[in-house]
């Protein structure tokens, strides 16, 4: 197989249609920690994200003889993600022990100690400053901004108006211009 980061996902949905786990694994490995990161948002809990995800991946692989996707196949796996999420969370109850945190110490790891501290008390700003968004919003905001989809993308993917996403980013970004978290 040629490599991977050259194969467009169109290419490995046809070759997962013609039983290539090969093409799946890869899909899978393109995937994966954006979409995890994204259910994560709706589940709140690690294991039930990647639960998600990987029900999704399993489903695609199950069903790979007769599925059609009608849109690209990353707005198709985000707006997967978001249906099994929703699912889980009305057939879960959710204790304290089922909430995990994400260790971004590995992500940060090759920073200097100081830059990590900066890089630790932005980022806890930041956090609290879309924290203070509606949720709609703040979902909408770190699809656009940190998982890079499209307003188009968005807007099929939570079934919702372009216009609806447009107004939303508009009223995020005016929010937090307004609350810059070193600005006094």
């Amino acid at each position: 197989m040629q490599n991977p980061n050259y194969i467009t996902d169109e290419e490995l949905l046809r070759r997962i249609k013609h039983d290539d786990s090969k093409a799946l694994k890869i899909l899978f490995e393109r995937y994966y920690p954006s979409l995890c990161s994204f259910a994560f948002r709706f589940v709140k809990t690690i294991h039930l994200a990647e639960e998600a995800v990987s029900d999704v991946f399993l489903t695609i692989w199950i069903k790979k003889e007769n599925i059609e996707i009608r849109t690209n196949l990353k707005t198709y796996l985000y707006a997967a993600v978001r249906n099994q999420s929703m699912n889980y969370v009305k057939h879960h109850t959710f204790s304290f022990e089922d909430i995990e945190t994400v260790d971004t110490q590995d992500a940060i790891s090759e920073f200097h100690p100081h830059a990590q501290m900066i890089y630790e008390e932005l980022k806890d700003d930041i956090d609290a400053l879309l924290r203070q968004l509606p949720e709609k919003r703040q979902i909408i905001f770190r699809m656009n901004r940190i998982d890079g989809l499209s307003y188009k993308e968005i807007a099929e993917i939570l079934s919702i108006s372009i216009h609806t996403v447009q107004n939303q980013m508009v009223a995020a970004v005016k929010f937090l211009s307004g609350h810059h978290p070193h600005r006094k």
